[in-house]
């Protein structure tokens, strides 16, 4: 067999990667481009899980027509409003959309990665799909934010009140920003009251950052962290840099890549939305900005 043979039998061996979206009818257009970013780098094929919630028929249309141009499988999950029972939007910049992360468990096989609709990949997943995940049922990244205020010195604990409430304890480096999942389904299935506790919506919505304070504090200790480069925070390059530096205590996987292999537009400047681009360029956001447009014109068009 050839070299070239060789890696493919080994990447069918390790099945597809399978992507997870969730969006309401408001974020179709960003979605895709989280898709098509994915599969611009997918070293094999990828398999994507769309949990739609109250989009239109030609919504449904455009999203399946993509996948198929790009040689994709769509597996189409429709969110109803039961799944949301009980909830509530407690931020206007938080959909509750967010919530049908939780349920992925009970819905797919083997591994998955859940991406938020806010982000622009710029590597393989294949690469967090197939990190060793050390016998954990989760792997995610280290929210940077909190790590930023750990490497003050002292803590800047008041920044990290809530964290320290949330889990009831100082120590608060094991909290994990949502945006990227990596979940072994099974792994999680097999705990039957974790998969059921982590899909209370209800619940979840109560927290101040809703599921992502939720489903750290069901998988506290149960988490393998990921390079900060796949969660890089837009226009945080340089300050990222300097605060990886700056903990010792991180593990050197966590820091390596250094450039960033997923970005992340958080907060509620997207770039989709109109915004001076000399703010971004004050702000350190402009590349950013600009990769994600020019993404978006190539994808979306």
């Amino acid at each position: 067999m050839t070299d070239a043979g060789a890696m493919a039998g080994a990447a069918a061996a390790k099945g597809p990667i399978r992507l997870a979206v969730a969006t309401d009818a408001n974020m179709v257009e960003a979605a895709l481009v989280v898709i098509g970013s994915a599969l611009d780098h997918a070293s094999r094929a990828v398999e994507v899980h769309f949990l739609g919630y109250d989009l239109e028929a030609a919504q449904r249309d455009r999203v399946r027509a993509y996948c198929e141009a790009r040689g994709a499988a769509l597996i189409y999950h429709e969110i109803t409003p039961a799944l949301f029972a009980g909830a509530e939007q407690q931020d206007p910049n938080i959909s509750l959309v967010t919530l049908a992360r939780m349920h992925l468990p009970r819905w797919v096989e083997g591994r998955i990665t859940y991406l938020d609709c806010d982000m622009l990949v710029l590597g393989d997943l294949a690469e967090v799909q197939d990190a060793d995940l050390a016998g954990q049922p989760l792997g995610a990244v280290r929210d940077f934010f909190v790590l930023d205020q750990l490497r003050k010195s002292p803590p800047r604990l008041a920044k990290l009140a809530h964290h320290q409430a949330l889990f009831g304890r100082a120590d608060v480096a094991g909290y994990f920003n949502a945006g990227l999942l990596v979940m072994d389904c099974d792994a999680i299935r097999a705990d039957a009251d974790l998969c059921a506790r982590i899909g209370n919506a209800s619940e979840a919505s109560q927290y101040r950052y809703m599921d992502q304070d939720f489903l750290n504090l069901h998988f506290d200790g149960r988490v393998q962290y990921l390079p900060q480069a796949w969660n890089s925070i837009w226009g945080r390059d340089r300050l990222r840099a300097r605060a990886l530096k700056g903990l010792p205590w991180l593990p050197e996987a966590e820091k390596r890549p250094a450039a960033a292999r997923l970005i992340h537009y958080t907060g509620p400047r997207k770039p989709w939305k109109r915004q001076s681009r000399l703010n971004a360029l004050q702000r350190g956001r402009l590349p950013a900005l600009l990769a994600w447009r020019r993404a978006a014109r190539r994808i979306l068009r």
